[in-house]
């Protein structure tokens, strides 16, 4: 009596450790669904090959609602995520590149009073440069004018002095042109110089107003 018992005892448990094994296993399965190329509902318990290329529902069999695995993408959608995470990308870096540069710039200017100082000191030399250039032209116009009216005065002089003449005339004439183009190059610079702080006056207004405001400057 005590073998067969035995022999219950252990069926009973062989039962139970399957059964346990059996709803364990059912309660941790997931069913997968999806619809093929012909509209037709397939159901199974691992991915569906027939529903490669197509999005598909996978789900608990107890609780949870269908979780949706997408479609794969299209060669097209893929170029088309991938140019988008390039401009994502492009976009965090120029935000970076932004914030260093708002960074140095407050790290240099207390205030617009700062900007308008740092302007006139990078602007002063091309200012002297500038008014050199328009006082060396004034001295070759006079120059010139001199060698005009000597020309005119000594017109029955030697050839060979009028030559002299008319050579040092046109060497003012070229130290002119070179002054001038000079002069047009500081202005240049000038104007350069200007746009610059102009910009960066106008970004420190910017920062100010952003953090005044707490809204959003634009970059």
């Amino acid at each position: 009596m005590g073998t067969q018992t035995k022999k219950m005892k252990t069926i009973f448990t062989i039962i139970l450790a399957v059964t346990s094994g059996l709803v364990f296993s059912s309660v941790h399965a997931e069913i997968y669904t999806c619809k093929d190329a012909a509209g037709h509902l397939l159901t199974s318990d691992r991915p569906i090959p027939e529903c490669a290329n197509r999005s598909m529902f996978v789900r608990k069999t107890l609780g949870q609602n269908p979780r949706e695995i997408p479609a794969p993408l299209t060669p097209e959608e893929r170029r088309k995520a991938d140019e988008e995470q390039e401009k994502q990308k492009s976009e965090m870096l120029l935000e970076e590149q932004q914030k260093r540069e708002d960074q140095h710039l407050l790290a240099n200017y207390k205030s617009e009073s700062d900007i308008e100082l740092a302007r006139q000191r990078s602007l002063e030399f091309v200012k002297e440069k500038i008014r050199a250039g328009n006082d060396q032209i004034k001295a070759i116009a006079v120059m010139q004018a001199e060698f005009q009216s000597e020309q005119q005065r000594n017109a029955k002089k030697s050839t060979e002095q009028n030559v002299d003449l008319q050579r040092r005339s046109g060497q003012l004439s070229l130290a002119s042109k070179n002054a001038q183009s000079t002069v047009a190059e500081y202005e240049a610079e000038r104007t350069r110089i200007n746009t610059q702080f102009d910009e960066i006056l106008k970004r420190y207004r910017e920062i100010v107003q952003k953090r005044k405001g707490g809204g959003k400057s634009s970059s």
